[in-house]
């Protein structure tokens, strides 16, 4: 017994550990709130995404039409929102910037962000994006990742919104890539739901059903 507490609590310091670690070495994260089944901010993430995202970044394992169609927006609308008429409707979501230019401008390749959202969390995402600050020489740092490649894409935004809207912005884009990180993710929570509420009928019926053959047997 106290050999199997001993391996318990071993286990659950390594797990403490790499959540610290996971956690940005103990800096805390802002909830982002953000809202899947809000179809407005989607919309606004994803006009976002397309005007200071997907200058070096790509979702590429989403397609205009999938993302028109779960969103509210035509293939129409969502080729000139998205793609400003110069994709296809059944494209990939690929970046705009030219092969090569990554590594001689940024000096590495910027990732995709199809599965951002899954691998680190909206919270990490709005507080990334919240995160830039002017260190002692004026130039662009993050508190989260320090030396990030990224400049402050949205500084602009930043500058000349309210602090609401400001917020409002960094959160829809962070919406919309927890939407690019599971698209069925509304699907499978309520359907999840109706599967729950079956088992419960089911078993309600099973346990009637039991009591039923066991009516006239004595024990």
């Amino acid at each position: 017994m106290k050999k199997l507490l001993w391996i318990l609590n071993i286990a659950f310091l390594l797990v403490a550990g790499n959540v610290q670690a996971a956690g940005g070495h103990g800096i805390e994260l802002e909830a982002a709130n953000n809202n899947l089944r809000d179809q407005d901010s989607l919309q606004r993430g994803a006009i976002l995404f397309s005007n200071y995202c997907m200058a070096c970044h790509s979702a590429k394992y989403m397609r205009y039409n999938r993302i028109g169609r779960d969103i509210g927006w035509s293939d129409e609308e969502v080729v000139q929102k998205m793609a400003h008429g110069l994709n296809k409707v059944v494209d990939n979501v690929e970046t705009r910037m030219v092969p090569g230019v990554a590594m001689d401008v940024l000096g590495t390749e910027p990732p995709d962000l199809s599965l951002m959202a899954r691998l680190k969390g909206t919270d990490y995402i709005y507080s990334f994006l919240k995160g830039y600050y002017q260190n002692e020489k004026g130039a662009w740092d993050n508190h989260l990742l320090a030396g990030t490649s990224m400049p402050n894409v949205l500084e602009g935004i930043q500058r000349h919104a309210t602090p609401e809207d400001y917020d409002q912005s960094v959160r829809d884009l962070a919406n919309f890539l927890e939407y690019v990180g599971e698209p069925a993710k509304l699907d499978r929570l309520d359907l999840g739901w109706k599967v729950i509420a079956f088992l419960l009928v089911l078993l309600l019926l099973s346990y009637l059903l039991k009591r039923e053959y066991w009516r006239d047997v004595k024990h």
